[in-house]
């Protein structure tokens, strides 16, 4: 009778259990779920995903009744993969080891002996656990996971799969066990191109290979190539062993190694904690474009700050509200988000080439150039165009370096023809000298280098030498 009950309870999981998804419990590796058999309920569904050649191990406990458990295992095409009744006499059902033929999604069905026609009843505990990866040439791996294969000259590569998200930083590292193995790696993504290859490790002095600290790109499969030096011509063999790990500060956004790319006029939200006290943005620039950038925090009991940095990060600009920033030099430029514990907003905008409307011809200069040049009846004047802040304090001074200039300087505003403040003779031998003067708003100025051009003395010539300054006390 027992036979027969088993067979037809086997017929029934195979051919008529398909029950709609509300009734389908996920249960990831490491997870305990309670359930309960009755005649109302006489099975109980469960889901895992599981990567080819993931050990796994299934255990149903009962904890009250007379519940006799039995499990089945059924691929998404409602194969029949193990079936397990009594556990070395206990009445709890439990498979050991089961390895799982391919990558996909897995069902669990947890019944009683004998089904719908059984008898017992009872409260249960459901557990699964991944207990181990096979090594076998087409395994997939997951970070932490070791495989062990031997390179031959029949066998002279072995490649196995793992999925990763864009930020991640990942190692791998071949090592050999025996023979005269010259270990080489590489590292390909879904359309078979390398992303980065090994042959030996630096500074070790072995032929080990390692693929260290590699930011992912994107998210999606990778495969590792584990081959010897010279590939299917190469003459090394040997047991080697392979480690798929990801490093720490690993994922998007936690490292400068993976910054979040974000565009201008764009908008990122995130979230800071204890154990990740801050996250790493990137952009591209272009020098003089006109960069705002607004940190804002949307809730927590911490504090947050915001630092904008050039590519050897570098701090630039600390403040949680950055505006009109003039970019220096066209490159990659960070933003760090630092604090303990909280809710952020940020939002970057680019507002264009703050000299859009300036002729090609006139000269950008910026705090602390020092420049010359030379007036003379051909060239009676020169212009500069400078980006100053509202609030500035700049100092311009034109010294007469040859001839009989008589340097004379004109500060005008953003339209080109405003005159904001002239002088001829502040400075020592008829030098001109702009002291002080204080910037009142932010945008383009220009500073005109010319000649006196009184009676007394007209079209004087020479060189000189123009230095524009921001004074801080």
């Amino acid at each position: 009778m027992r036979h027969i009950l088993i067979a037809l309870g086997i017929i029934l999981i195979t051919t008529g259990l398909q029950l709609t998804p509300p009734d389908e419990i996920g249960l990831p590796y490491g997870a305990t779920v309670s359930g309960q058999i009755n005649d109302d309920t006489p099975r109980n569904r469960y889901y895992f995903d599981a990567l080819r050649c993931d050990f796994i191990s299934i255990r149903v406990i009962t904890t009250q009744g007379t519940l006799d458990p039995v499990i089945s295992v059924i691929d998404s095409d409602n194969n029949l993969l193990h079936w397990q009744d009594d556990y070395n006499g206990s009445g709890n059902a439990v498979i050991e080891t089961l390895g799982m033929p391919a990558t996909g999604r897995y069902y669990i069905i947890v019944s009683r002996f004998g089904y719908e026609l059984g008898q017992t009843s009872g409260e249960y505990q459901i557990t699964i656990d991944r207990i181990g990866n096979g090594s076998d040439p087409n395994c997939a791996m997951r970070y932490g996971d070791t495989v062990f294969y031997t390179i031959t000259n029949d066998a002279p590569f072995a490649v196995y799969s793992f999925r990763a998200r864009q930020g991640d930083i990942i190692n791998i590292e071949m090592r050999r066990r025996s023979g005269d193995l010259d270990a080489y790696l590489e590292l390909l993504n879904a359309d078979g191109i390398v992303m980065d290859a090994n042959d030996d490790v630096l500074g070790q002095g072995t032929k080990n290979a390692a693929i260290q600290s590699f930011v992912i790109p994107q998210d999606g499969i990778y495969y590792i190539y584990a081959t010897r030096y010279g590939f299917e011509a190469g003459t090394t063999t040997g047991n080697f062993s392979l480690v798929l790990q990801e490093a720490a500060n690993s994922g998007l956004g936690n490292s400068p190694l993976a910054a979040i790319p974000i565009s201008t006029n764009a908008i990122q939200e995130g979230t800071l904690n204890p154990l990740l006290n801050a996250q790493y943005y990137r952009f591209q620039a272009s020098k003089d474009d006109l960069i705002t950038i607004t940190l804002t925090p949307l809730g927590g009991n911490g504090d947050i700050t915001l630092a904008l940095t050039n590519d050897s990060l570098q701090p630039i600009v600390t403040s949680n509200t950055i505006e009109n920033f003039l970019i220096p030099t066209d490159g990659e430029y960070y933003l760090v988000i630092s604090g303990t514990n909280g809710r952020y907003r940020l939002s970057i905008q680019n507002d264009g080439n703050a000299f859009a409307n300036v002729p090609n011809d006139i000269r950008r200069i910026t705090y602390g150039t020092s420049i010359t040049g030379n007036i003379d009846d051909t060239t009676p004047q020169v212009t500069y165009a400078f980006w100053g802040e509202a609030g500035d304090t700049i100092r311009i001074t034109m010294d007469r370096s040859e001839g009989n200039l008589d340097p004379y300087l004109t500060i005008l505003a953003a339209d080109g023809n405003t005159v904001l403040v002239v002088d001829d003779d502040s400075g020592v031998n008829q030098n001109a000298r702009i002291e002080r003067y204080t910037l009142p708003q932010t945008g383009v100025y220009f500073i005109r280098a010319s000649r006196f051009e009184g009676e007394a003395n007209p079209n004087t010539i020479g060189s000189y030498v123009l230095v524009l300054a921001r004074i801080f006390d």
